[in-house]
């Protein structure tokens, strides 16, 4: 797909691919083109709250087993959610948190 390369095609792209050309690059682009050709893809935040879940889960469990503070604002920052957010992943759990609490 090199070849899209050798063209204007900015003008060419709906408002949906110029987005992602715009934010990921003509790279992301052709790869999403190539492996899911014609797919509507809707990428949902929930996936994204999930996993900062697990990753507040896991810093905090880290931390548990060092002996060390875990600094809820910090990490807040660092994954751009709110203190509220680090509190209600810490109050919940899932299968691999289980997993990974008794290894710990």
């Amino acid at each position: 797909m090199d070849w899209i390369k050798e063209i204007e095609f900015k003008d060419l792209l709906d408002k949906d691919t110029h987005l992602i050309y715009d934010h990921c690059g003509i790279e992301v682009l052709m790869s999403l083109w190539q492996n899911l050709p014609g797919l509507e893809l809707y990428l949902s935040e929930k996936n994204l709250f999930r996993l900062k879940e697990r990753y507040i889960r896991k810093k905090y469990f880290e931390a548990q087993k060092a002996n060390k503070p875990f600094d809820k604002k910090r990490i807040a920052a660092y994954l751009q959610v709110s203190e509220k957010f680090v509190y209600n992943a810490l109050a919940t759990t899932d299968d691999k948190d289980d997993r990974q609490q008794k290894l710990i």
